[in-house]
């Protein structure tokens, strides 16, 4: 049973307001179709405004070189004993305004052109603390150690 099943559909138009306009409600009024072709027309859109669909079939012209991402190019290497993380910021960055932020299994980048940011996923568990940030060739580069692996065996109880 769901919260639907439970009384009158809800009005989108109030929760559009009540929300904000962030959220992609043509999507959300589309969520139960049988047809899913609308998701895939969603995601070529989506692409085709971020520059990594759209060919020249699309309407839109492209020239080698003339779309610039705002994303910062982002690798994550496990080692024996500790996670080196490289990111390359985008083009034409002033390396001051962009902020890093580490948990104990991502590391985001904050600050990036239109208040966008962007997340890593990091191999393997690390201690966030540790985190180290060097500027070498042109990118940073994080080593983070570790966190142990808690391999340790305990028995399991099972109640009458």
């Amino acid at each position: 049973m769901s919260f639907f099943d439970e009384g009158p559909l809800p009005n989108w138009s109030a929760i559009r307001n009540l929300i904000g306009k962030d959220l992609p409600w043509d999507l959300i009024k589309q969520w139960n179709h049988k047809d899913d072709s609308w998701l895939n027309e969603y995601i070529s859109k989506l692409a085709v405004g971020t520059g990594g669909g759209g060919g020249a079939g699309e309407g839109k012209a492209e020239r080698p070189g003339a779309t610039v991402s705002a994303i910062p190019q982002m690798e994550a290497r496990k080692e024996p004993k500790r996670v080196v993380a490289t990111i390359k910021p985008p083009p034409g960055m002033n390396r001051r305004d962009i902020r890093l932020h580490a948990t104990a299994d991502c590391l985001r980048v904050s600050g990036l052109p239109g208040a966008a940011t962007a997340s890593l996923k990091l191999p393997c568990l690390v201690v966030p603390r540790s985190g180290r940030v060097t500027w070498k060739n042109g990118k940073w580069v994080v080593v983070f150690r570790r966190r142990p692996s808690r391999q340790g065996e305990v028995e399991l109880f099972v109640g009458e």
